[in-house]
């Protein structure tokens, strides 16, 4: 049961990636991106690569999960709808407003089917949630504030969603290491002074690579 479980997971990765992407796309700005096929491009295959092997890692840190792991569900949705959200940012720098919705929706249900099993499990991990929320909230709600609107209002509730689904325990460390990933390529980018002090760079992905490095390491 345990194999099956990743085994569908694994297959949920591509598959909707390619759902979510197909109905995004006639809402894309640029024609070029409306016309776009999914995952024919070398950026897609290396997200698809990256998600699969979060996943496997992520299955196995968890003890071989199966679909009654209500923490290990999230986070599968998590990790398909960050690798939309990474190439959507990448290509038109926007975090659509109905794709976090999806997440909420889909948390929800994955929640209350979780509840049906076992309340108490679930109950168990409300604390994190809520701390994983008030971090999210308050370190990206400040940076908002500070940086007067350079950080976009769409990395702001996508952060808060992140809070909510991954927890206390994930999403620390793959905010911490998406900043520390964000910081290190604007350096890069500056010495080489191949963009300036007033271009705007994508987050996105680099808070997908730290939710990537957190399922790493487990």
């Amino acid at each position: 049961m345990t194999y099956l479980t990743l085994a569908v997971c694994a297959a949920f990765i591509p598959l909707g990636y390619y759902g979510i992407l197909w109905l995004q796309r006639p809402a894309f700005e640029q024609e070029k991106n409306r016309n776009r096929k999914i995952l024919r491009t070398a950026p897609e295959y290396l997200v698809m690569l990256l998600s699969e092997s979060a996943l496997i890692r992520l299955w196995w840190a968890r003890g071989q999960s199966d679909f009654t792991d209500t923490t290990f569900l999230s986070l599968v949705i998590v990790l398909i709808t960050m690798s939309v959200l990474c190439m959507t940012d990448y290509w038109e720098t926007v975090v659509p407003n109905r794709i976090l919705l999806g997440m909420l929706a889909a948390f929800v249900i994955v929640l209350g089917s979780g509840a049906a099993r076992s309340l108490d499990g679930v109950v168990a991990l409300l604390p994190g949630i809520v701390l994983g929320f008030l971090f999210t909230a308050i370190a990206f709600g400040a940076s908002f504030l500070v940086s007067r609107g350079n950080i976009g209002a769409g990395d702001v509730k996508l952060s808060l969603v992140l809070g909510l689904m991954m927890t206390g325990e994930y999403v620390v460390g793959a905010i911490v290491y998406g900043c520390i990933a964000s910081a290190v390529f604007s350096i890069v980018m500056l010495l080489f002074k191949k963009v300036n002090r007033k271009d705007q760079i994508p987050f996105v992905p680099f808070l997908y690579l730290g939710v990537i490095i957190r399922c790493w390491i487990g």
